[in-house]
Parts: C-alpha cells; structure tokens; sequence
C-alpha cells in the first residue's frame, strides 16, 4: 500500500458535466516517485463543469495532505478558471467579501472558501492543454467523464508496481499504445474529427497509403472515414471485419 512515507512527484485533475448544469463527475490521480498512483473520482447530480473542476482539485489537494510533496510541485489541470481563480482572483475576492468587481457575489463561493483553506505551500498549479495526448490529463478526463456518465470505473489505489500500469513495469511502446487507444475511444466518443498529419502521428503511421490516398480503412477496434477530403471520422470498427 502507498505510506505516507512516499513522495508525490505530481497530480492531474479534470471535472465534467454532461449538459450545464446536469450530471457531472470529477477525476484525478497522483504519482509517486516509485512510478505508483492513486486515482480518484466522484460524481454529482444538477452541478456544472467549473464546480466539478473545482471539486477535482480540492479532493486531489485533501489527499496530497497526507503525503510528502517534490520540491515545486505541480497540480496539472486543463481548468484555466481553477487555475486564475487559485493563484490571482482570490486574493481580491478576499478582500472584497467574496465579491466580483462588478460587486456581485462570485459563484461556487463554497468550493473556494474550501481550496483556500486547504492551500499547501509549495504546491503550485499548471495548465495543460485538454485533449492534446497528455497521458495524465487524459486519464483525469477519463475518469471524470465516466462518473458523469455513471459508467464503471476502475481506479488505482494502491502500490502498482507489479501492475500494467506501472511506469517501471510497462515499456515504453506499450504505454504509448496504452494511450493511443484511450485517445482514439474518447475522440470517437465525442466525435471529433482529425486531419491527415494528426490521424498520422496519433497511430503512428508513417506514409500510410490509405491516409495518403484518403481512402477508408481499419485499425485495431476503430474504422477510419474521410470527411470531405480535408478530415478523418473515427467509428467502431464491426465485429465481422478483419482487423488491420
């Protein structure tokens, strides 16, 4: 099990929300020097996407309490509103009895009254770009998404390891495709499309005479469909056919 002796080199977190306001879900994880991780997540009934990226911190920030932080520790999160709202707009917020400029009272005032008093010293935050094939961010995001969505999580909470996804166990190929295929369900899921040069790199497919060709093709799980010469679609691959 992870001890309060073992050091946290850094943590993600992410929230989401299925409409806004609707059902929302929050992840986020922590890794340890020793290459193991702890994840969590949780979700809410009738909340937004900003209070469950609030939420998402404060749960990782209550946790990291129990453990010894690396020096300059960083809170990675895709949440520029967690982020300004943590490091600049609190300090006048304060000040003003947790008002806006404009003299109305700030929203979520519950949930920032709760990460202040919880700051850590020496703990920092830093953005990172959503979907942009950061394996954290897209593990957060994947956990928060599936709370949301009520879906089946399994999370991480222990010494890992002996485990697969361990960083000193695993090879490096096999993390990559490890979260190559976490990216390709989730673009499918949320339909997003991908150019040529991004579909290229994402499969790591060098000069590959379909994409070239734009023509339509399969890898692993996943159908890939050109859309109007220029953008790719992902789909389910059916079950009757051969796999790439």
């Amino acid at each position: 099990m992870i001890s309060k002796e073992d050091i946290a080199i850094e943590a993600a977190t992410d929230g989401a929300c299925s409409g806004n306001p609707g059902n929302g879900g929050w992840g986020g994880l922590i890794v340890f020097e020793d290459g193991s991780r702890l994840e969590i997540g949780g979700s809410e009934k009738n909340t937004t996407n900003n209070r469950m990226e609030l939420t998402a911190a404060i749960k990782i920030i209550e946790k990291l309490r129990n453990f010894k932080l690396k020096k300059d520790f960083k809170l990675r999160t895709d949440s520029k509103y967690v982020i300004e709202g943590y490091t600049n707009w609190i300090r006048n917020w304060k000040k003003n009895g947790w008002k806006s400029s404009s003299g109305k009272m700030i929203l979520n005032q519950d949930l920032w009254i709760t990460i202040d008093e919880l700051r850590i010293a020496g703990l920092s935050m830093e953005f990172v770009k959503g979907h942009s094939g950061d394996p954290l961010n897209e593990r957060a995001d994947l956990i928060a998404t599936n709370f949301s969505k009520g879906i089946a999580t399994k999370l991480i909470q222990h010494n890992n390891k002996n485990t697969f996804e361990s960083t000193n166990i695993a090879p490096p190929q096999i993390q990559s495709l490890y979260t190559r295929i976490e990216l390709l369900e989730k673009f499918k899921e949320k339909q997003f499309l991908l150019k040529s040069n991004e579909l290229s790199e994402l499969l790591d497919l060098q000069d590959c005479d379909p994409i070239n060709n734009n023509e339509k093709f399969n890898w692993r799980n996943w159908q890939f469909i050109p859309v109007d010469q220029k953008y790719w679609k992902i789909v389910e691959k059916q079950k009757d056919q051969n796999v790439s």
